[in-house]
């Protein structure tokens, strides 16, 4: 079976992603030598945010914490408690590119879908976007909390799945389910949809849960190796440049051969801004290894040729693979 998740931007772990990646992009946009490592976690009203920073910028984080949460549909009070301390180098990046233990990376990409992405992520997503569209922008979608999570299963030889959790307000559950069961099955026609199994929801998110950023679902869903989006890290750290980097190798050599789908992985040794071991297979197992070009995998493409205002945050939103608008996703 494959399947995938995604996420509400309300949802106490997105949220925290969310806080985490502005906070990132702000300081790279005051200082794009910046190098920095943030953790955000916390809820029932206060938000506590600690990393290490080396940088010359100095923004209001307070500020940036609360901007990132209502711009996620956190309407709640939330305090911030911050603690981002100057750190000596080798506890981030202490050179570009470099890291203290070596860092494999993973790029994947599919034909089963437009996006390039397995066909259950395709669905999540675009599930997960119909539903934040209608609770921004849609009267009728009142009742519809930012806070929300939701799983699209792919059994093979059975009927395929949606399982939602998501916040309703003061409606009645059965009509909120009536009104998400229309909008599923103008994506997915003949899923079966599960709202809100372990009961009523009327309200949760930070205000009454705990979130925690970087431990949302895996970037590609599940059946394929782990893929972290990294979050909280400067595009200076091998992990989210990296990850950045093998996804656009394997697009790129998926479009290049006859080949349905393309795992990549990267290793990249301590100091590396190349990596030194680069394995590309095929769905047969076909190895195209020799068709990677290392210089593709060199992480100052993201900084020299990427990089842009808000990039982060864009990325985290709807994750980092597939999403139109990524300069990898080009």
């Amino acid at each position: 079976m494959r399947s995938a998740t995604m996420r509400l931007p309300g949802h106490p772990d997105a949220a925290c992603d969310l806080v985490a990646e502005a906070l990132v992009d702000e300081y790279l946009r005051r200082d794009p030598e910046t190098r920095i490592r943030v953790e955000v976690q916390g809820g029932h009203g206060a938000l506590f945010v600690t990393g290490d920073v080396l940088t010359k910028a100095d923004p209001d984080a307070s500020a940036i914490v609360k901007r990132a949460l209502a711009s996620a549909g956190v309407m709640s009070d939330i305090e911030p408690f911050v603690a981002l301390e100057r750190a000596a180098s080798e506890q981030v990046v202490h050179v570009q590119g470099g890291s203290p233990m070596p860092v494999t990376v993973m790029g994947y990409a599919t034909n089963e879908t437009p996006e390039r992405i397995p066909l259950a992520l395709s669905y999540a997503r675009a599930i997960t976007r119909a539903i934040e569209e209608h609770r921004a922008n849609d009267s009728d979608w009142f009742w519809a909390g930012s806070d929300g999570e939701i799983s699209v299963m792919l059994p093979a030889g059975k009927a395929p799945s949606v399982h939602v959790r998501i916040e309703h307000g003061a409606l009645p559950i059965e009509e909120a389910r009536l009104r998400l069961a229309t909008l599923v099955k103008q994506i997915m026609p003949t899923a079966e949809l599960q709202m809100n199994a372990n009961g009523a929801q009327p309200v949760r998110g930070l205000a009454q849960a705990i979130g925690a950023s970087g431990r949302g679902p895996s970037a590609y869903g599940s059946g394929l190796p782990s893929a972290s989006p990294a979050i909280g890290l400067g595009i200076h750290d091998i992990r989210k440049s990296g990850a950045w980097l093998a996804r656009s190798v394997a697009r790129e050599l998926l479009a290049a051969s006859e080949a349905k789908a393309i795992l990549l992985q990267a290793t990249y040794l301590p100091g590396d801004i190349l990596p030194s071991y680069i394995s590309a297979r095929d769905e047969r197992g076909r190895d195209l290894s020799a068709q990677v070009r290392h210089d593709d995998l060199d992480i100052r493409r993201v900084s020299q040729s990427w990089m842009r205002s808000g990039l982060n945050a864009e990325a985290a939103l709807w994750g980092f693979v597939g999403t139109p608008g990524l300069p990898w996703e080009a």
